[in-house]
């Protein structure tokens, strides 16, 4: 019997093909036993910058070129509002226990009552909810006496606002916390709001300023912000609509979170991301601000709720705050890159308001 010469090679394997008369036209593709990837199963390519922009490959970008006008944000306005309600403090006198207690009088989302349903968020409303977690931060730090007590040194430390040579070292932090205090607002209201409303939907979320939307079938007008798409923007953005923190909202509704707790949450929060932030001087300051805050929630959990062994529920309520900070800082990046290529045609007036917060320029 004659032997046959085995041929591994694909190239051998097709010249003996073509010796023997095979119809090449009649070759059977996509059966390389060897594929990775199933043809129906292929992993689109993701859209480039220049797919989304309708720029063409060949064009080198020139960050120095605008490609459209900026829209001006002028914030002076609503500056030196919070200005005057950090001279001012708090509307009423207080008396209170201890520094933490006293926290638990100032604007939270505890007491706050709900709106209609939104179903279109344009320009107006993402400003209204910008001014009322600025105001609302502003109001909640004056409940803090050792931040009424911020010495002059450290004030002059920090620039001025146009011709306004008030608090500086007050206004600055007040620059640097009020969207991540604004995050977690939205997420323990989301969760006060279900709890609250037993037909509320699992996709329903408190926006701002008791406003709730639908996270799915919300419209939102961004292009007074951007000239890209809404889809495209979801990716900066979906850190400050608090997608991804949703499930914490879950947690949030299972721990039953008390005005004190939460009180301390936000302060927590707030003073740690500035420690975070800022360093050298001002972390001392924050993290003995956290120190003194610490010493009234172990006397609220030992004294008045008689809760002694209270260190597993102040790490869960700790971890949420954990991974705000972590988002935040996942989303950093996106910004840097948001910044490189121009997503946002926004100009502020006082753009260190805005960092971490997806719209920094």
């Amino acid at each position: 019997m004659e032997q046959h010469e085995i041929y591994h090679c694909k190239p051998c394997r097709l010249k003996k093909c073509r010796d023997v008369g095979m119809d090449i036209s009649k070759f059977q593709h996509d059966r390389d036993g060897r594929q990775l990837v199933p043809s129906n199963r292929k992993r689109k390519i993701p859209d480039t910058v220049e797919a989304v922009t309708g720029k063409s490959h060949f064009v080198i970008y020139n960050p120095t070129e605008p490609v459209w006008t900026k829209s001006y944000i002028d914030l002076t306005s609503l500056i030196y509002q919070a200005m005057d309600v950090l001279k001012m403090g708090p509307a009423t006198p207080l008396q209170a226990r201890n520094h933490l207690q006293k926290l638990n009088f100032a604007e939270n989302c505890s007491k706050r009552t709900y709106s209609q349903k939104f179903e279109w968020i344009t320009r107006k409303e993402v400003m209204s909810f910008w001014e009322h977690n600025f105001l609302a931060t502003a109001k909640w730090l004056t409940h803090f006496d050792k931040f009424q007590e911020l010495n002059d040194d450290l004030r002059v430390s920090f620039y001025s606002i146009g011709s306004a040579h008030f608090q500086f070292f007050q206004l600055r932090i007040l620059f640097a916390v009020w969207h991540v205090w604004g995050r977690l607002d939205k997420l323990v209201g989301t969760a006060l709001y279900r709890m609250r409303n037993q037909k509320a939907n699992k996709c329903d979320r408190l926006s701002g300023n008791g406003i709730i939307t639908h996270m799915v079938e919300v419209k939102t007008d961004a292009r007074w912000m951007s000239s890209y798409p809404i889809e495209k923007l979801r990716y900066f953005l979906d850190g400050v609509r608090i997608c991804d923190l949703f499930p914490l909202i879950d947690e949030i509704q299972n721990l039953d979170i008390t005005e004190t707790e939460l009180s301390f949450m936000l302060a927590q929060l707030c003073f740690q991301y500035t420690s975070n932030r800022f360093g050298g001087e001002v972390s001392n300051i924050m993290e003995e601000f956290i120190e003194v805050l610490s010493n009234d929630l172990h006397d609220y959990y030992v004294e008045e709720k008689l809760m002694p062994r209270y260190a597993g529920r102040l790490n869960k309520l700790l971890k949420i705050n954990k991974e705000i900070l972590e988002n935040v800082r996942v989303y950093r990046s996106r910004s840097e890159l948001a910044k490189v290529f121009d997503v946002f045609n926004l100009e502020f007036s006082h753009p260190e308001m805005f960092r971490d917060t997806g719209y920094y320029v």
